[in-house]
């Protein structure tokens, strides 16, 4: 093959995917937008997962004085991001958003025993509130979603100072914070 063949072969392969059918187009941007909705969606039910359980938590009665007004801030928060959220899920999809959990179906809430329990669930919940947000990030093409996703995972990090703080451990151990799901 010449020099001239193999440039024409990759030109011509790099116009490939132009040369997609529109049905085939329409197809995989349904499926990028059905990808789009259920990582905004699982943002909703993260933020909506981490108010009900600080509200529990707070409640519990396994907290000081101290680590219970804390918790109270990060549960104000949370509710105030998980409202956010399912107004801007309604208003970019044009459909409801996730319901909010019951307590019993947040694991390892009915088994809190002590306060350091307590501030490790929250901690996970954080963590998972975080990475739930940075994946809808990588999903979402819609700028006020973007925006508002983006402060959210902010704030939500600032929260997971407080609570490594309270656990005695290393507050900021990175310079980014992506969660674990």
């Amino acid at each position: 093959m010449t020099r001239r063949e193999a440039l024409a072969r990759t030109a011509a392969a790099g116009l490939a995917p132009l040369a997609v059918a529109p049905a085939a187009r329409a197809l995989k941007l349904d499926e990028l937008r059905k990808l789009e909705r259920e990582a905004v969606g699982g943002a909703v039910h993260a933020e909506q997962v981490a108010a009900v359980a600080f509200e529990a938590i707070a409640n519990s009665g396994v907290l000081d004085d101290r680590t219970t007004a804390t918790v109270r801030v990060l549960l104000d928060h949370a509710t105030e991001h998980a409202e956010l959220l399912a107004e801007e899920y309604k208003d970019a999809y044009d459909e409801e958003p996730p319901l909010p959990p019951r307590r019993t179906e947040i694991p390892g809430l009915e088994s809190l025993r002590s306060e350091r329990d307590a501030l490790r669930l929250a901690t996970r919940l954080e963590n998972q509130a975080i990475a739930a947000h940075v994946a809808a990030v990588r999903r979402t093409h819609k700028g006020q979603l973007l925006k508002l996703i983006a402060g959210v995972a902010g704030s939500d990090a600032q929260g997971l100072v407080l609570l490594r703080q309270l656990l005695g451990r290393a507050t900021v151990p990175s310079a980014f914070e992506r969660g674990r799901a």
